[in-house]
Formats: structure tokens, C-alpha cells, sequence
């Protein structure tokens, strides 16, 4: 019996009027309706697809207000698809492009309750910042009570990196 095809997965600069295909993927990164209705429609969309074109995987990157400096701002792999190494791809390949852009750092946050994901940017070279206390409130549009591995959402880490 012949092995399975494998998969092709490309990562691609997501033209505006396609945006809205990548809904259910920024809000696996995001609880926050408002906070994603906010930057949805700013900055670089990239998608990681398959094959068949198919959105699989999403990066939003916006531009900060410190010269050559981006922020990551959304991330996310559809739940099928993670421990695939596809996160990482579509990371090293935003990264890189943002480095031939002139880029020189890239800043990211993250809930201090996400343990996978602070490994995760850790093991890219990212490196913790600073903290942003009550980062994750009502105001914003977080439900109450929102927990991850029974610890409450409340403060963001920032991490960051230089591209060299």
C-alpha cells in the first residue's frame, strides 16, 4: 500500500477582502470579540493553508509605535493541526519575513496563564520584557472567571525578539 500524500502547507499574505475567512482561527487566539473586531483589519494577515488553499493557520503581525519594531499580535493553528511543528513554520516564516522587510524586533504577549504558549515563544528565541498587569478585564470584552489550566487570565507577558 502506497504511503499517504503528504501534506503542502504555504504560508501566505492574506489579501484584506479575504480576512474574514480567518474569523474562527483569530478567535482561538483571542476570547476577546472586541479585541479582535479592534486590530482584525490592521496590519499583515498571514495564513498558514493547505494544499488545497484552505486556511489552517493565522499570524497577524501590526507595526508598534517604535521604529522597526512589529507586534505579533494574533497566532493561532487550528486544533487538528497543532504539535505539528506548524506553528513554528508559520513563526520563522513571519519572523524572516519581517527581517528582509528591515524589521529588527518583533514583540508578542500572551496571557502569564498560558504556560504552552510562554514555552512555546521561549523555545523560539523570544525573551520575556515586561508584564502588563489586568491586561485581560470586561472592559476589553473577557468573559469573568476565564481560567487556563485553573489559573485565572488576568496579566500579559510580553516577550520579545531581535531579527538578525
Amino acid at each position: 500500500m502506497p504511503a499517504a500524500p503528504k501534506q503542502q502547507w504555504r504560508v501566505i499574505e492574506v489579501p484584506a477582502d479575504q480576512r474574514q475567512a480567518y474569523q474562527d482561527l483569530l478567535r482561538l487566539a483571542d476570547d476577546s470579540d472586541r479585541e479582535i473586531a479592534s486590530y482584525r483589519e490592521l496590519g499583515a494577515l498571514f495564513g498558514l493553508v493547505d494544499a488545497d488553499g484552505e486556511p489552517k493557520g493565522e499570524a497577524l503581525v501590526l507595526p508598534t509605535e517604535e521604529r522597526h519594531t512589529m507586534e505579533l499580535r494574533s497566532l493561532a493553528i487550528e486544533d487538528a493541526f497543532q504539535g505539528r511543528g506548524l506553528g513554528r513554520r508559520l513563526v520563522q516564516d513571519v519572523l524572516e519575513r519581517l527581517r528582509a522587510a528591515g524589521m529588527r524586533r518583533v514583540v508578542v504577549g500572551t496571557a502569564s496563564s498560558s504556560l504552552d504558549a510562554l514555552a512555546f515563544y521561549l523555545r523560539l528565541g523570544f525573551r520575556p520584557w515586561r508584564i502588563e498587569r489586568d491586561r485581560f478585564t470586561e472592559a476589553r470584552g473577557y468573559p469573568p472567571g476565564l481560567c487556563e489550566d485553573g489559573i485565572e487570565v488576568r496579566d500579559m507577558i510580553w516577550l520579545d525578539c531581535t531579527l538578525e
